[in-house]
């Protein structure tokens, strides 16, 4: 077969990750990796209620959803949440072939622990730690494989991917009217955000006539490690006995030090064409950025019954620098009859850019008898993935519906347990080589359903009352 027949096969390849080498430089392929900051729901009561909680928060989750609601918290807490049950589906398509796998896992995604008047002798201050992941994605691993041209050609597609975002972060509240009677909280924490992220791409196209056989090869592995300082402020006030108010900012990130493992080989091997281009890096750079996030919500409170929304702002990141590496690959190419050239290809920085979204969350829940509620509510979940044909992320825009029942025994434990489902999809318009391939469109369907489960503690409690702001 042609060479002008194999490039256009090649860059069919390529319609499915976009180009690897273009313009001599090695580049990251996309991955399907999604980067949206609401998926994984956090909390035991906040989690059934779809994250709308910032301004009623007031025990040892405050920490993380609103630091100005420790100061509800009369005595030291800890409450820890998990998703025991994560089964996220995802559905790739393109080229006319198509590919769909399920992952089931567990996320630990909250532990937190509020330092009460028990403690601190005091009835105005109080202290918090928490650990989250807010961010976290693990799908199963992909393959995908299309016959052409009559099965004389096969296209193979493998692709397995994970991102998660760890943040541990101490906490402090003020109540100048004193905890038990202050209407106004302020509240602040310093953390760290600690980002690991990994992708590994498989492509191969192999064509084969009655009188020749030409093959090619792609892979790439990345992966990184990375820490930011956050600094995040909060205010709560209880306007009236039945209305409360609070807000959440969040400073960007500011980069502490990341480093990555870079690695990539290209070959093609076939008729008047050798071509074999390698590239290592095991002490590249990696940085992942947090962006400015204002939070705000009121909630409606009755003594049964409990209802809250929430805008949750996340401000846009200028392009900068996701992988970087000083390192050149290594290029050897061969024709019939001519010299072997080796030359040297440099690795083009992987950027990384986010728009500015609106997430918007209402949850709530209703009291059936003492010490038994029930919490639900719906969330949106904007993928903050700028333009999508240049980014290494994948956009998909994901709604959510939570729901599920709480629980408090005697002396200040109590629990949760409930489900949230988010679903959505996105057809990603992808480039081909510049051999000539044309573009085309392959579609992500993500799928998710988490069973979750939590418990808090209430030190000093006598029990008996559910740990609401409605009690």
């Amino acid at each position: 077969m042609s060479g002008p027949r194999f490039g256009y096969s090649v860059a069919l390849v390529a319609l499915l990750t976009a180009s690897v080498v273009h313009a001599q430089t090695i580049v990251a392929p996309p991955t399907i990796i999604l980067t949206n900051y609401d998926r994984v729901p956090v909390g035991q009561r906040e989690g059934l209620e779809a994250g709308a909680y910032v301004a009623r928060t007031d025990d040892a989750a405050a920490t993380w959803f609103n630091p100005a609601g420790l100061g509800k918290s009369e005595n030291s807490a800890l409450n820890a949440s998990a998703n025991a049950y994560d089964r996220t589906s995802i559905n790739l398509a393109g080229l006319g072939a198509s590919t769909g796998r399920s992952n089931i896992s567990t996320i630990a995604t909250l532990f937190g622990f509020v330092i009460g008047g028990d403690v601190l002798r005091s009835n105005r201050w109080r202290l918090g730690f928490s650990v989250t992941q807010p961010i976290g994605w693990q799908p199963s691993n992909l393959n995908l494989t299309i016959p052409l041209d009559s099965g004389r050609e096969r296209v193979a597609y493998s692709t397995a991917v994970s991102l998660s975002v760890t943040r541990p972060e101490l906490g402090v509240a003020f109540t100048p009217g004193g905890v038990s009677r202050g209407k106004l909280r302020f509240g602040g924490r310093m953390g760290f955000a600690v980002t690991s992220l990994s992708q590994a791409v498989g492509l191969s196209d192999r064509l084969t006539t009655t009188d020749s056989a030409v093959s090619a090869l792609q892979g790439f592995l990345g992966g990184g490690s990375a820490w930011s300082l956050l600094f995040t402020g909060g205010v709560q006030w209880d306007a009236t006995p039945h209305l409360s108010v609070g807000a959440r900012l969040v400073a960007p990130s500011i980069a502490l030090f990341g480093s990555s493992q870079l690695a990539y080989q290209n070959s093609i091997y076939g008729v008047g064409e050798y071509r074999d281009l390698v590239f290592r890096d095991s002490s590249g750079s990696f940085e992942y950025r947090q962006p400015f996030e204002l939070t705000a919500g009121a909630a409606l409170k009755q003594h049964d019954h409990e209802l809250e929304f929430d805008l949750h702002y996340y401000a846009a990141i200028s392009p900068y620098d996701l992988y970087a590496s000083t390192v050149p690959g290594t290029l050897t190419t061969q024709v019939p009859g001519g010299p072997t050239t080796v030359t040297q290809v440099p690795f083009a920085p992987t950027m990384n850019s986010a728009r500015a979204i609106v997430n918007v969350a209402v949850g709530g829940n209703y009291q059936v008898s003492r010490g038994f509620r029930l919490h639900a509510g719906v969330s949106t979940d904007q993928s903050p993935v700028d333009v999508d044909s240049l980014s290494v992320f994948r956009k998909v825009n994901l709604s959510h519906i939570t729901a599920g029942l709480s629980l408090t025994g005697v002396k200040g434990l109590s629990g949760s347990v409930g489900f949230a489902y988010s679903f959505g999809s996105n057809t990603r318009n992808t480039i081909g080589l510049p051999e000539g391939g044309q573009g085309t469109a392959t579609k992500l369907t993500v799928k998710t359903l988490n069973v979750m489960f939590a418990f808090s503690f209430a030190f000093g409690a006598s029990g008996g009352t559910p740990p609401s702001s409605g009690r």
